[in-house]
């Protein structure tokens, strides 16, 4: 799953749609995530580097963070991650030192 910043999608005054079906939140900690369940999502693009996909992108509050992408879509694309330098593509990941 992928999941984009509802102050992102405010902002930038991008179409939101109810899911059928809400999702419920379970953090790693398996604690209730406190931005409730997941009930919008918005269709925009996912550019790492050159590639540009559409995808669904799920809409809650991501704090800081703008965007956060799933591992199935880095599984089905493949990015070029480079982990020590924190990058994908050639883009540098904003947010990260090293």
């Amino acid at each position: 799953m992928n999941f984009v910043n509802r102050v992102v999608t405010e902002n930038n005054n991008l179409e939101m749609h109810k899911l059928a079906n809400p999702y419920y939140v379970i953090n790693m900690d398996n604690t209730p995530n406190k931005a409730g369940q997941i009930t919008k999502y918005v269709q925009a693009y996912v550019e790492i580097g050159s590639y540009k996909t559409a995808q669904h992108l799920f809409v809650t509050n991501l704090e800081n963070k703008k965007k956060m992408i799933g591992y199935l879509y880095l599984y089905k694309h493949n990015p070029n991650i480079d982990w020590q330098k924190i990058s994908m593509g050639g883009y540098q990941v904003p947010g990260y030192m090293h």
